[in-house]
Protein backbone atom coordinates (compact mmCIF):
# COMPACT_ATOMS: atom_id res chain seq x y z
CA UNK A 1 0.00 0.00 0.00
CA UNK A 2 1.43 3.55 -0.88
CA UNK A 3 2.51 4.97 2.20
CA UNK A 4 1.08 8.73 0.94
CA UNK A 5 -2.72 6.76 0.42
CA UNK A 6 -2.32 4.53 3.49
CA UNK A 7 -5.39 5.03 6.02
CA UNK A 8 -4.66 4.79 9.40
CA UNK A 9 -7.34 3.82 12.06
CA UNK A 10 -6.95 4.15 15.64
CA UNK A 11 -8.49 1.31 17.70
CA UNK A 12 -8.87 1.39 21.11
CA UNK A 13 -10.13 -2.11 22.72
CA UNK A 14 -10.06 -1.80 26.59
CA UNK A 15 -6.35 -0.87 27.79
CA UNK A 16 -5.33 -2.02 24.36
CA UNK A 17 -4.14 0.76 21.61
CA UNK A 18 -3.24 -0.25 18.28
CA UNK A 19 -2.76 1.74 14.61
CA UNK A 20 -4.57 -0.25 11.55
CA UNK A 21 -3.19 0.81 8.32
CA UNK A 22 -5.68 -0.24 5.89
CA UNK A 23 -5.99 -4.25 6.83
CA UNK A 24 -2.67 -4.97 8.37
CA UNK A 25 -1.50 -3.51 11.68
CA UNK A 26 1.37 -1.54 12.59
CA UNK A 27 3.91 -2.34 14.73
CA UNK A 28 6.89 -0.01 14.94
CA UNK A 29 10.12 -0.78 16.94
CA UNK A 30 13.17 1.45 16.46
CA UNK A 31 15.86 0.51 18.70
CA UNK A 32 18.39 2.83 16.39
CA UNK A 33 17.43 6.15 17.80
CA UNK A 34 19.63 6.55 20.46
CA UNK A 35 19.61 10.30 22.01
CA UNK A 36 22.21 12.60 23.65
CA UNK A 37 18.96 14.14 25.88
CA UNK A 38 16.05 12.44 27.64
CA UNK A 39 13.09 10.98 26.35
CA UNK A 40 10.60 12.22 29.13
CA UNK A 41 7.20 10.09 29.28
CA UNK A 42 4.73 12.25 31.34
CA UNK A 43 1.10 11.10 30.33
CA UNK A 44 -0.37 9.81 32.93
CA UNK A 45 -1.95 6.22 33.08
CA UNK A 46 -5.02 5.11 31.46
CA UNK A 47 -8.16 4.58 33.35
CA UNK A 48 -8.48 1.13 34.90
CA UNK A 49 -11.37 0.42 32.97
CA UNK A 50 -10.11 1.49 29.35
CA UNK A 51 -11.63 3.56 27.37
CA UNK A 52 -14.29 2.63 25.04
CA UNK A 53 -16.31 4.10 22.71
CA UNK A 54 -13.60 6.52 21.83
CA UNK A 55 -12.26 5.14 18.71
CA UNK A 56 -13.55 7.58 15.90
CA UNK A 57 -12.73 10.81 18.08
CA UNK A 58 -8.91 9.07 18.48
CA UNK A 59 -8.67 8.80 15.21
CA UNK A 60 -10.54 11.91 14.47
CA UNK A 61 -7.75 13.62 16.60
CA UNK A 62 -4.71 11.62 14.62
CA UNK A 63 -5.91 12.46 11.68
CA UNK A 64 -5.94 16.53 12.82
CA UNK A 65 -2.04 16.13 14.05
CA UNK A 66 -1.43 14.92 10.97
CA UNK A 67 0.61 11.67 12.55
CA UNK A 68 0.16 10.00 9.71
CA UNK A 69 2.78 11.86 7.70
CA UNK A 70 6.18 12.03 9.66
CA UNK A 71 7.17 14.44 7.25
CA UNK A 72 5.11 17.52 7.69
CA UNK A 73 6.27 20.21 9.90
CA UNK A 74 5.34 23.14 11.58
CA UNK A 75 1.29 21.69 12.48
CA UNK A 76 -0.35 23.61 14.20
CA UNK A 77 -1.77 22.73 17.49
CA UNK A 78 -5.20 20.83 17.83
CA UNK A 79 -7.75 21.67 21.03
CA UNK A 80 -10.33 18.91 22.36
CA UNK A 81 -13.35 20.85 23.74
CA UNK A 82 -16.33 20.20 25.52
CA UNK A 83 -18.25 20.37 29.11
CA UNK A 84 -16.47 19.22 32.16
CA UNK A 85 -16.55 15.45 32.52
CA UNK A 86 -17.18 14.42 29.05
CA UNK A 87 -13.92 12.64 28.55
CA UNK A 88 -11.40 14.98 27.34
CA UNK A 89 -8.75 14.25 29.63
CA UNK A 90 -9.18 10.34 29.06
CA UNK A 91 -9.19 10.81 25.41
CA UNK A 92 -5.77 13.15 25.51
CA UNK A 93 -4.12 9.81 27.61
CA UNK A 94 -5.46 7.46 25.09
CA UNK A 95 -3.66 9.86 22.38
CA UNK A 96 -0.35 9.77 24.70
CA UNK A 97 -0.96 6.01 25.63
CA UNK A 98 -1.03 4.99 21.84
CA UNK A 99 1.86 2.18 21.18
CA UNK A 100 3.06 4.17 17.91
CA UNK A 101 3.44 7.67 19.74
CA UNK A 102 7.41 5.97 20.73
CA UNK A 103 8.28 6.01 17.20
CA UNK A 104 6.41 8.86 15.72
CA UNK A 105 7.91 11.18 18.46
CA UNK A 106 11.23 9.68 20.18
CA UNK A 107 11.78 12.49 22.28
CA UNK A 108 9.32 12.13 24.24
CA UNK A 109 5.61 13.04 25.48
CA UNK A 110 5.07 15.91 28.17
CA UNK A 111 2.50 16.45 29.78
CA UNK A 112 1.16 19.34 32.02
CA UNK A 113 -2.34 20.00 34.06
CA UNK A 114 -2.82 23.06 34.29
CA UNK A 115 -6.61 24.08 35.54
CA UNK A 116 -8.21 27.32 36.78
CA UNK A 117 -5.49 28.77 38.61
CA UNK A 118 -2.20 26.70 37.68
CA UNK A 119 1.28 27.37 38.99
CA UNK A 120 2.35 28.24 35.84
CA UNK A 121 6.31 28.87 36.34
CA UNK A 122 6.64 25.55 38.23
CA UNK A 123 4.65 23.60 35.60
CA UNK A 124 7.23 25.15 33.18
CA UNK A 125 10.47 24.15 34.97
CA UNK A 126 8.57 20.91 35.54
CA UNK A 127 9.41 20.51 32.09
CA UNK A 128 12.76 21.91 31.67
CA UNK A 129 14.25 19.45 34.04
CA UNK A 130 12.07 16.22 32.06
CA UNK A 131 13.99 17.62 28.97
CA UNK A 132 17.33 18.08 30.96
CA UNK A 133 17.37 21.85 30.67
CA UNK A 134 17.35 23.89 34.19
CA UNK A 135 15.44 27.05 33.80
CA UNK A 136 15.60 28.07 37.08
CA UNK A 137 17.86 30.73 36.06
CA UNK A 138 15.22 32.17 33.67
CA UNK A 139 13.42 35.48 35.00
CA UNK A 140 9.85 34.79 34.06
CA UNK A 141 7.35 32.62 32.34
CA UNK A 142 7.65 34.35 29.01
CA UNK A 143 11.70 33.70 28.97
CA UNK A 144 10.97 29.45 30.21
CA UNK A 145 8.85 29.88 27.60
CA UNK A 146 11.88 31.07 24.68
CA UNK A 147 13.76 28.54 26.31
CA UNK A 148 11.73 25.66 25.88
CA UNK A 149 11.40 26.29 21.95
CA UNK A 150 14.85 26.42 21.82
CA UNK A 151 15.32 23.28 23.53
CA UNK A 152 12.60 22.15 21.32
CA UNK A 153 13.79 23.53 18.10
CA UNK A 154 15.12 19.94 17.08
CA UNK A 155 13.33 17.13 18.64
CA UNK A 156 10.40 15.60 18.04
CA UNK A 157 8.30 15.84 21.35
CA UNK A 158 4.28 15.75 21.93
CA UNK A 159 3.07 18.35 23.77
CA UNK A 160 -0.36 17.87 25.60
CA UNK A 161 -1.55 20.88 27.76
CA UNK A 162 -4.21 19.18 29.48
CA UNK A 163 -8.00 21.64 31.27
CA UNK A 164 -6.49 25.17 29.94
CA UNK A 165 -9.09 27.75 31.38
CA UNK A 166 -6.92 31.09 30.21
CA UNK A 167 -5.26 32.03 26.99
CA UNK A 168 -2.62 33.54 28.70
CA UNK A 169 -1.92 30.69 30.57
CA UNK A 170 -2.21 28.05 27.55
CA UNK A 171 0.22 30.28 25.32
CA UNK A 172 3.02 29.79 27.88
CA UNK A 173 3.11 25.83 26.88
CA UNK A 174 3.18 26.87 22.88
CA UNK A 175 6.95 25.67 22.86
CA UNK A 176 6.68 23.34 20.37
CA UNK A 177 9.49 22.85 17.44
CA UNK A 178 8.46 22.00 13.79
CA UNK A 179 8.81 18.50 14.28
CA UNK A 180 6.72 18.35 17.57
CA UNK A 181 2.70 18.02 18.00
CA UNK A 182 0.28 19.89 20.47
CA UNK A 183 -2.85 19.13 21.47
CA UNK A 184 -4.66 21.13 23.97
CA UNK A 185 -8.12 19.94 26.26
CA UNK A 186 -10.28 22.98 27.71
CA UNK A 187 -13.94 23.42 28.35
CA UNK A 188 -13.24 27.45 27.08
CA UNK A 189 -14.37 28.14 23.39
CA UNK A 190 -12.11 31.29 23.39
CA UNK A 191 -9.09 29.24 24.97
CA UNK A 192 -10.14 26.44 22.28
CA UNK A 193 -10.28 29.07 18.98
CA UNK A 194 -7.16 31.35 20.21
CA UNK A 195 -4.91 29.06 21.38
CA UNK A 196 -5.84 26.19 17.72
CA UNK A 197 -8.57 28.03 15.69
CA UNK A 198 -12.20 26.90 15.02
CA UNK A 199 -11.27 24.57 12.69
CA UNK A 200 -8.45 22.32 14.22
CA UNK A 201 -10.98 22.19 17.37
CA UNK A 202 -12.74 18.92 18.26
CA UNK A 203 -15.40 18.79 20.09
CA UNK A 204 -16.24 16.24 22.20
CA UNK A 205 -19.54 14.62 23.11
CA UNK A 206 -20.77 12.03 24.97
CA UNK A 207 -20.97 8.18 24.61
CA UNK A 208 -23.15 6.71 22.70
CA UNK A 209 -25.58 4.48 24.47
CA UNK A 210 -24.01 1.35 23.91
CA UNK A 211 -20.83 2.74 25.01
CA UNK A 212 -21.92 4.03 27.79
CA UNK A 213 -23.82 1.23 29.12
CA UNK A 214 -20.59 -1.31 28.48
CA UNK A 215 -18.67 1.63 30.62
CA UNK A 216 -20.94 1.32 33.29
CA UNK A 217 -20.67 -2.99 33.28
CA UNK A 218 -16.75 -2.89 33.25
CA UNK A 219 -17.45 -1.28 36.03
CA UNK A 220 -20.13 -2.54 37.90
CA UNK A 221 -20.98 -6.09 36.08
CA UNK A 222 -23.44 -7.19 39.26
CA UNK A 223 -25.49 -4.16 38.32
CA UNK A 224 -25.75 -4.20 35.15
CA UNK A 225 -26.64 -8.20 35.04
CA UNK A 226 -28.76 -7.73 37.91
CA UNK A 227 -31.03 -4.87 36.48
CA UNK A 228 -30.06 -3.85 33.46
CA UNK A 229 -33.22 -1.85 32.18
CA UNK A 230 -33.04 0.06 35.26
CA UNK A 231 -28.99 0.54 34.44
CA UNK A 232 -29.60 1.47 30.95
CA UNK A 233 -32.20 4.32 32.33
CA UNK A 234 -29.46 5.39 34.69
CA UNK A 235 -26.92 5.55 31.29
CA UNK A 236 -30.34 7.95 30.61
CA UNK A 237 -30.63 10.13 33.39
CA UNK A 238 -26.24 10.26 33.52
CA UNK A 239 -27.17 11.24 29.67
CA UNK A 240 -23.85 9.03 28.46
CA UNK A 241 -21.46 11.36 30.49
CA UNK A 242 -18.47 9.60 30.97
CA UNK A 243 -17.34 10.76 34.42
CA UNK A 244 -20.84 10.65 35.84
CA UNK A 245 -20.96 6.74 34.37
CA UNK A 246 -17.44 6.37 35.56
CA UNK A 247 -18.86 7.77 39.14
CA UNK A 248 -21.44 5.83 39.49
CA UNK A 249 -20.03 2.40 38.27
CA UNK A 250 -17.28 2.55 41.38
CA UNK A 251 -20.72 3.35 43.68
CA UNK A 252 -22.45 0.49 42.60
CA UNK A 253 -19.19 -1.50 42.37
CA UNK A 254 -18.10 -0.80 46.24
CA UNK A 255 -22.48 -1.55 47.19
CA UNK A 256 -22.41 -4.82 45.04
CA UNK A 257 -21.80 -7.19 48.22
CA UNK A 258 -25.15 -6.25 49.59
CA UNK A 259 -26.98 -6.65 46.36
CA UNK A 260 -30.43 -5.02 47.93
CA UNK A 261 -28.86 -1.77 48.89
CA UNK A 262 -26.50 -2.00 45.66
CA UNK A 263 -30.06 -1.78 43.82
CA UNK A 264 -31.43 0.91 45.98
CA UNK A 265 -28.77 3.03 44.71
CA UNK A 266 -29.59 2.46 41.58
CA UNK A 267 -32.98 3.25 41.80
CA UNK A 268 -31.68 6.89 44.13
CA UNK A 269 -29.45 7.28 41.65
CA UNK A 270 -31.86 7.35 39.04
CA UNK A 271 -35.04 9.03 41.08
CA UNK A 272 -32.71 11.74 42.66
CA UNK A 273 -30.98 14.52 41.40
CA UNK A 274 -28.86 15.05 44.73
CA UNK A 275 -28.02 11.21 44.39
CA UNK A 276 -26.62 11.98 41.56
CA UNK A 277 -24.99 15.33 41.95
CA UNK A 278 -23.19 14.14 45.14
CA UNK A 279 -21.60 11.02 43.02
CA UNK A 280 -17.52 11.60 44.52
CA UNK A 281 -14.45 11.67 42.66
CA UNK A 282 -11.52 10.27 44.94
CA UNK A 283 -8.79 11.37 42.88
CA UNK A 284 -9.70 15.09 43.94
CA UNK A 285 -9.24 17.69 41.18
CA UNK A 286 -7.16 21.16 40.37
CA UNK A 287 -8.47 24.19 41.14
CA UNK A 288 -11.08 22.46 43.61
CA UNK A 289 -9.30 20.27 46.14
CA UNK A 290 -6.41 18.00 44.95
CA UNK A 291 -6.16 16.08 48.07
CA UNK A 292 -9.84 15.18 48.99
CA UNK A 293 -12.97 13.77 46.94
CA UNK A 294 -14.64 16.35 45.20
CA UNK A 295 -18.33 16.19 44.07
CA UNK A 296 -20.07 15.89 40.65
CA UNK A 297 -21.80 18.84 41.76
CA UNK A 298 -17.86 20.93 42.17
CA UNK A 299 -16.59 19.67 39.08
CA UNK A 300 -19.80 21.31 37.11
CA UNK A 301 -20.12 24.01 39.32
CA UNK A 302 -16.47 24.95 38.30
CA UNK A 303 -17.91 26.53 34.83
CA UNK A 304 -20.97 28.18 36.64
CA UNK A 305 -18.55 29.98 39.48
CA UNK A 306 -17.42 31.76 36.47
CA UNK A 307 -19.86 33.53 35.44
CA UNK A 308 -21.41 36.88 36.96
CA UNK A 309 -24.13 36.80 39.27
CA UNK A 310 -26.91 37.91 36.45
CA UNK A 311 -25.82 35.41 34.30
CA UNK A 312 -25.34 32.42 37.44
CA UNK A 313 -29.50 33.80 38.26
CA UNK A 314 -30.17 33.55 34.20
CA UNK A 315 -28.27 29.82 33.83
CA UNK A 316 -30.48 28.67 37.01
CA UNK A 317 -33.91 29.97 35.29
CA UNK A 318 -32.92 26.81 32.22
CA UNK A 319 -33.97 24.49 34.61
CA UNK A 320 -37.66 25.51 34.15
CA UNK A 321 -37.70 24.06 30.51
CA UNK A 322 -37.42 20.77 32.38
CA UNK A 323 -37.72 18.14 29.29
CA UNK A 324 -35.34 15.72 28.00
CA UNK A 325 -33.36 16.68 26.33
CA UNK A 326 -33.38 20.10 27.47
CA UNK A 327 -33.62 22.54 24.75
CA UNK A 328 -34.96 25.62 24.14
CA UNK A 329 -35.15 28.96 21.99
CA UNK A 330 -33.69 32.40 22.16
CA UNK A 331 -37.04 33.56 22.22
CA UNK A 332 -38.33 31.55 24.86
CA UNK A 333 -35.24 32.25 27.30
CA UNK A 334 -35.72 36.16 26.89
CA UNK A 335 -39.30 35.64 28.14
CA UNK A 336 -37.98 33.42 31.03
CA UNK A 337 -35.72 35.98 32.11
CA UNK A 338 -37.39 38.91 31.11
CA UNK A 339 -34.71 40.71 29.25
CA UNK A 340 -34.58 42.02 25.36
CA UNK A 341 -33.79 39.02 22.93
CA UNK A 342 -30.07 41.05 22.16
CA UNK A 343 -29.92 40.50 26.32
CA UNK A 344 -30.67 36.95 25.74
CA UNK A 345 -28.44 35.86 22.84
CA UNK A 346 -25.13 37.42 24.92
CA UNK A 347 -25.65 35.33 28.21
CA UNK A 348 -26.24 32.18 26.20
CA UNK A 349 -23.49 33.36 23.99
CA UNK A 350 -21.24 32.98 27.50
CA UNK A 351 -22.79 30.40 28.21
CA UNK A 352 -21.58 28.07 24.73
CA UNK A 353 -18.52 29.51 25.37
CA UNK A 354 -18.01 28.39 29.45
CA UNK A 355 -19.10 24.55 27.93
CA UNK A 356 -22.11 25.08 29.31
CA UNK A 357 -24.76 24.98 26.69
CA UNK A 358 -24.53 23.72 23.19
CA UNK A 359 -26.22 24.81 20.06
CA UNK A 360 -27.97 21.58 18.04
CA UNK A 361 -29.78 23.37 14.83
CA UNK A 362 -32.15 25.95 15.90
CA UNK A 363 -32.08 25.26 19.37
CA UNK A 364 -30.04 25.50 22.38
CA UNK A 365 -29.46 22.45 24.74
CA UNK A 366 -28.14 21.89 28.27
CA UNK A 367 -26.76 18.56 29.53
CA UNK A 368 -29.45 16.72 32.11
CA UNK A 369 -27.05 17.20 34.47
CA UNK A 370 -25.99 20.62 34.54
CA UNK A 371 -30.00 21.06 34.46
CA UNK A 372 -29.74 18.84 37.78
CA UNK A 373 -27.04 21.38 38.53
CA UNK A 374 -29.48 24.43 37.57
CA UNK A 375 -31.95 23.02 39.45
CA UNK A 376 -29.96 22.98 42.52
CA UNK A 377 -28.85 26.58 41.93
CA UNK A 378 -32.21 28.27 41.56
CA UNK A 379 -33.59 26.54 44.74
CA UNK A 380 -30.30 28.00 46.63
CA UNK A 381 -30.82 31.48 44.89
CA UNK A 382 -34.63 31.44 45.76
CA UNK A 383 -35.50 33.18 42.70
Amino acid sequence: MNDATAKYQVHIHGNAYGLAIGDQAAVFTDQSLQRQFPSPFLAPALPPQGVLGRDEELTSVFDLLALSDEGIRDVAPVALRGMGGIGKTTLAVALGRLDVIPHLFPDGVLWAALGPDPTVRLLLDDWGRSLGVDLLPEPDEAACNRRLRDVLYHRRVLLIVDDVWEVTDGKYFLVAGPQCRTLITTRESPVAYTLATRERTLPVDVLKPEAALALLRSLAREAVATDETTAQRLCERLEYLPLALTLAGRLLAIEADVPSRMQRVLGELVERREARLQLLQQEGRPGLDEDHPVSLQAILGMSVSRLDRVDQERFAMLSVFGSEPLTWEINAAAFVWECSVEQAEASVSTFIQRGLVTRRDDRYWMHALLADYAAELLETLNL
